[in-house]
């Protein structure tokens, strides 16, 4: 349930008494308790401030490096862990004894034990105050003197104990690096007799220069490798080059690749006696005989012989250059081969040299290697001794000199004033708890009680439209308390409860864009005023020239006959069995245009009766025969009268005794509606009672000021009667008051 702020305003104005009680006895009471608290029993608040430096001051430059500095960034947690050091139960109980030792009176945590540390750690403020360097701490209670003494206590033993632990932290720091400056020590001593053996047994240092030479004649072989693995290289390129030209020359009779890969070849045939002698001869036989044949012609002997002798040459030329030609090639394949066999074989040696000259060179880099590492080794716990050995000095300077970096800023004092209870804000506080306890307390019961007594809760928490809202007769002081409220509408049609049930009328034919013929109106229980809105509804509509015919379906609580005051010997019970017809059931009443149709003899299975298809006919044939057709019914959810005849009628109208139907009740009575597939128009709330921010106060000096009824108008209302001469009472069902 979601409550507006107008439902708040009319909540207050209705449980307007609660909250009043609620201020009084919670607002005034609790301000006057605080007075007498403030009065008879304050208490006294006494606090003590230490700061917490970043960084610990030092007297002297010597010390830089070694004093205690806390980061920036760690500075919060430091001081968080101090805030626990003065709580700690070793501080509090050492207060508690010195307080005692000093035999200073002190009955708030007697005596000095584990418990009595423990209240006081409950009781003890520690606080800091962000983005500063202080830790306030304070306590409160009855006693001034004590309070002031005991957080006195509490800082200076705080205070105490650090720099004692600070003291016994340095005596521990400083038997640390004795035991380890020791230590060092004797290693260095164990590592120089380790070294000077090790120099003396291996030579380390003429090792150490015979190395440099062969690592120098190594260098060398090295080159002298390489140099010789770039011959060979040549060598066997020339011998293998030789070979493939050679098998090629040997294959297709030319020598000419051979004479040009190698020009000595050429050049050595050349140079040789006898072809440069046969060369020059077969020059001069040819030139002889190109002048024989120029002079003699061709066939002249001379010419022939010379030309013999020229061919003899020649022949001979040729032989000797294919003589010459072999043996310089055979000695070529030679020299190649030589100087092959001759490089490979160069090369292998200055390998085998290389490797026992690299064999040599790492013998000799081992042993300096070990040396150097052992002399380094040496070296290093040499530094590390003289470290420590500073450092030592160094703290024994600092624990002389140092001042902690916590301490007392202010000393607590007695406290005068009391600081508790603070009277202006417990006061405000305690006014306005009242309010709101009140205000809460108006809600809850608000909230609690799902009894349904507006139409705004109707509208909201049963989710239907509201067509109508009927005050209580207790309400209209312009009507008398006997008035029959069924025949209101007919009675004292210039009330407001009349006026009430003609804005029903209208409301229910602006709720369809279709005619409503006919209707059947029923509540969630029995006594919820179904009948008097039914029958004032029906009155209402004749009085504006319809033709009504109102049906009591229930027969179970028949109210018509008593109502009219019309027979019950024959109803709807008749004509559904058929003994009667319906022109002899139905019966006029004093009100023009309305008929009604009582409900006659009760049958033994109501529900089963009205929901025959004989009922269901006589809607029909009614509906054509009168302008409106209203139905009586039992109550939705006590009998299942209902269930069947739903259907049969254009729609439902529920009705609503307001403060007695629950929102569950209702919400299951347009459940129950939906369920039998009737149509429901919205509801109509009953007997509304006006409350402070309520209802109809307003409306009935408004209503009755706006229609001009005089004051004397209530005498003449309650002198009404039925038109009949009877004056009827309504039933339980009728709701009268």
């Amino acid at each position: 349930m979601v409550l507006t702020p107008a439902d708040i305003w009319r909540v207050i104005r209705k449980r307007f008494w609660l909250i009043a009680a609620c201020f009084v006895v919670f607002g005034l009471g609790g301000v006057g308790g605080i007075v007498a608290w403030r009065v008879w029993i304050p208490w006294y608040t006494a606090e003590g401030v230490v700061e917490v430096e970043p960084g610990q001051g030092q007297a002297l430059e010597l010390t830089r490096g070694y004093q205690e500095a806390i980061d920036v960034r760690m500075f919060p947690l430091y001081v968080e862990s101090q805030t626990r050091a003065i709580l700690s139960t070793r501080v509090l109980t050492a207060a508690l004894e010195a307080l005692e030792s000093q035999q200073i009176r002190q009955t708030m945590y007697p005596p000095p034990t584990a418990i009595a540390a423990y209240d006081l750690r409950e009781d003890l403020a520690v606080v800091h105050p962000p983005n500063s360097q202080n830790i306030l701490v304070s306590l409160t209670g009855r006693d001034q003197e004590q309070v002031q003494a005991i957080v006195y206590q509490v800082l200076t033993q705080y205070i105490k104990q650090l720099r004692d632990d600070r003291k016994q932290a340095d005596a521990d720091r400083q038997r640390d690096l004795r035991d380890e400056h020791n230590d060092l020590r004797d290693q260095l001593n164990e590592l120089g007799r380790k070294l000077a053996a090790y120099r003396t047994e291996s030579a380390v240092i003429v090792a150490d220069e015979r190395g440099g030479e062969q690592v120098a004649a190594l260098n060398a072989l090295v080159r002298q490798v390489t140099i010789a693995q770039v011959e060979l290289a040549a060598a066997r390129a020339d011998w293998t080059q030789f070979q493939e030209l050679r098998k090629q020359s040997e294959e297709t009779q030319d020598v000419s690749a051979v004479l040009m890969t190698f020009p000595e070849v050429m050049e050595t045939m050349r140079t040789d006696p006898t072809i440069v002698s046969l060369t020059r001869s077969s020059a001069m036989l040819g030139q002889e005989l190109e002048g024989l044949e120029q002079r003699f012609g061709p066939q002249h002997e001379s010419v022939r012989r010379i030309k013999v002798a020229a061919q003899s040459t020649a022949n001979d030329l040729e032989a000797k250059q294919s003589e010459v030609l072999g043996q310089l090639i055979q000695q070529q394949a030679a020299v190649l081969k030589s100087r092959y066999d001759s490089a490979r074989a160069t090369e292998a040696e200055l390998q085998t040299r290389v490797s026992e000259a690299r064999a040599a060179a790492l013998s000799a880099a081992k042993l300096t290697a070990e040396y150097r590492a052992r002399d380094d080794e040496y070296h290093r716990v040499q530094d590390l001794l003289n470290v420590v050995e500073d450092g030592l000095q160094r703290m024994r300077i600092s624990a002389v000199l140092a001042r902690p970096n916590v301490r007392l800023l202010g000393v607590p004092d007695i406290p005068l004033e009391p600081s508790q209870p603070r009277v202006e804000l417990y006061s405000v506080a305690a006014v306005l708890f009242s309010l709101l306890l009140g205000l809460g307390l108006s809600l809850l019961i608000e909230l609690m009680d799902t009894r349904l007594r507006t139409p705004a809760q109707v509208v909201r928490q049963v989710g239907i439209p509201m067509l109508a809202r009927v005050p209580d007769l207790a309400e209209d002081d312009q009507l008398s308390v006997d008035t029959n409220v069924a025949l209101v509408s007919h009675t004292a049609p210039h009330s407001l409860l009349a006026e009430s049930f003609r804005q029903l009328r209208t409301h229910l034919l602006f709720s369809s864009d279709q005619p409503i013929r006919s209707l059947l109106v029923t509540s969630p229980g029995p006594g919820d005023g179904k009948t008097t809105v039914a029958v004032n509804l029906a009155i209402t509509m004749a009085r504006t020239g319809e033709r009504v015919l109102l049906i009591e379906a229930n027969f179970r609580r028949p109210a018509l006959p008593r109502i009219f005051d019309v027979p019950e010997t024959v109803g709807l019970s008749n004509v559904l069995v058929g003994l009667n017809s319906i022109s002899e059931a139905v019966q006029a009443t004093a009100v023009e245009n309305l008929d009604v149709l009582v409900g006659g003899p009760p049958p033994p299975s109501p529900a089963g009766l009205v929901g025959c298809e004989t009922m269901r006919q006589l809607i029909a044939e009614e509906t054509e025969s009168y302008d409106r057709v209203i139905v009586d019914g039992a109550p939705m959810l006590v009998v299942a009268d209902n269930h069947l005849v739903t259907p049969m009628l254009d729609g439902v109208i529920l009705v609503f005794h307001a403060g007695e139907n629950t929102r569950g009740l209702a919400q299951r009575a347009v459940q129950q509606v939906v369920t039998l597939h009737g149509r429901l128009f919205g509801a109509a709330l009953n007997r509304v009672r006006a409350t402070k921010g309520g209802y109809f106060r307003e409306s009935f000096q408004a209503y009755y000021d706006y229609a001009g009824t005089r004051p004397g108008a209530r005498a003449a209302v309650a002198s009404t009667v039925v038109p009949t001469g009877r004056d009827t009472t309504a039933t339980e069902d009728t709701d009268t008051t």
